[in-house]
């Protein structure tokens, strides 16, 4: 026999011993399965499915950056010297959609697997938020415009300005976990999963232009993501007494997707603009949370109730990809934004193992 022949067989044979390690007595196994190394710290229940339900309300709110729809104090008088003599072309706020908390939900569906005491979990997340601000007086238009030409038209300026953005989000979740006891109080369950992506947002602005006669417009830039990828994280709980415990969450996300990024201008009513923009790219997410819990089981451990708030903060990583076009639409001038995209707020909810 060769020693081709001979390495071949060894690794066969080492493969073969490796699957049948199970059938092995334990004491081959070294002194992990002899002993409970990092006990199991997941939530069971007696003579049940140890299947269990997450409900949770949340109260965020939703912001993004370079949402400025107008400047206020533009003067509309071009300095005559240069370098200029001193006049103020504009002095003024900025101004930019303001958010307000809103309502949004996460349902999760799980369950404890018998394989070295994992759980499974699937969770769906919805989220939706609306932002608008407005402005009378002498502003600066910040977004694309058409042409104005004869005396005394100016599209750099307008009289009324108002911006409305609108953000949807869905998110699917499965993830694989583990829970145990890293000393006598403190819990870890690291975790990976797969996540579904679903943001789709759009910017809407309307101007008032200081044209003879006035005319309006009206555009609207759009920013839409769908996507999956990979999920990992780690869940914290350091019990106190009575069944109190603190929690804390920390996430990251890596997906690969498709975005649309369309952007449409109208003035009165005739359709100036309509660019069509359509990629593919990454996006990557970070998720925070911190909290306080309090667990107990009822009807002889036959079932659990848990009831949790905190605070949570979830950070899209450049997901704002909106076509931005500044001055006249024939001077070409465009920037595809790259901004972030945070979402923060009350996270409450309630889990029942049954």
């Amino acid at each position: 026999m060769d020693k081709r022949t001979l390495a071949i067989t060894g690794i066969i044979l080492t493969a073969i011993s490796t699957l049948s390690a199970g059938d092995l007595p334990s004491s081959t196994q070294g002194k992990e399965a002899l002993g409970m190394v990092n006990p199991s710290s997941r939530y069971q229940v007696e003579n049940g499915w140890n299947l269990f339900l997450n409900l949770e309300f949340l109260w965020w709110v939703a912001k993004e950056d370079g949402l400025f729809y107008a400047q206020n104090g533009y003067s509309g008088v071009e300095t005559s010297a240069v370098p200029p003599d001193g006049t103020i072309n504009f002095d003024g706020r900025l101004k930019k959609v303001k958010p307000h908390f809103r309502p949004g939900f996460r349902i999760g569906f799980g369950g404890n697997m018998g394989y070295d005491e994992w759980d499974i979990l699937l969770n769906w997340t919805w989220f939706q938020s609306h932002a608008r601000g407005e402005k009378k007086g002498s502003l600066l238009t910040l977004w694309g415009h058409p042409e104005a030409t004869g005396a005394g038209n100016n599209l750099d300026g307008a009289t009324f300005a108002k911006g409305m953005w609108s953000l949807h989000l869905n998110l699917i979740d499965v993830e694989m976990g583990r829970s145990f006891w890293v000393g006598k109080h403190l819990s870890l369950r690291p975790f990976i999963g797969i996540r579904g992506a679903w943001i789709d947002q759009h910017f809407d602005i309307h101007y008032d232009y200081t044209t003879t006669p006035e005319t309006s417009g009206k555009i609207r830039a759009e920013s839409n993501f769908e996507g999956a990828g990979a999920r990992a994280g780690l869940d914290m709980r350091f019990a106190l007494i009575g069944g109190w415990s603190f929690y804390g969450l920390a996430s990251g996300s890596m997906l690969y997707g498709f975005y649309g990024c369309d952007f449409h201008e109208h003035w009165d009513s005739v359709q100036v603009a309509n660019a069509l923009d359509g990629f593919r790219s990454a996006a990557s997410t970070a998720q925070l949370a911190l909290g306080v819990r309090w667990d107990t089981y009822v009807h002889k451990d036959r079932y659990h109730f848990g009831f949790y708030a905190g605070w949570e903060q979830n950070i899209w990583f450049g997901v704002n990809k909106m076509n931005h076009y500044f001055h006249n639409l024939s001077d070409g001038s465009l920037q595809q934004m790259n901004n972030d995209l945070t979402l923060s707020g009350g996270t409450f909810g309630m889990r029942f193992d049954f």
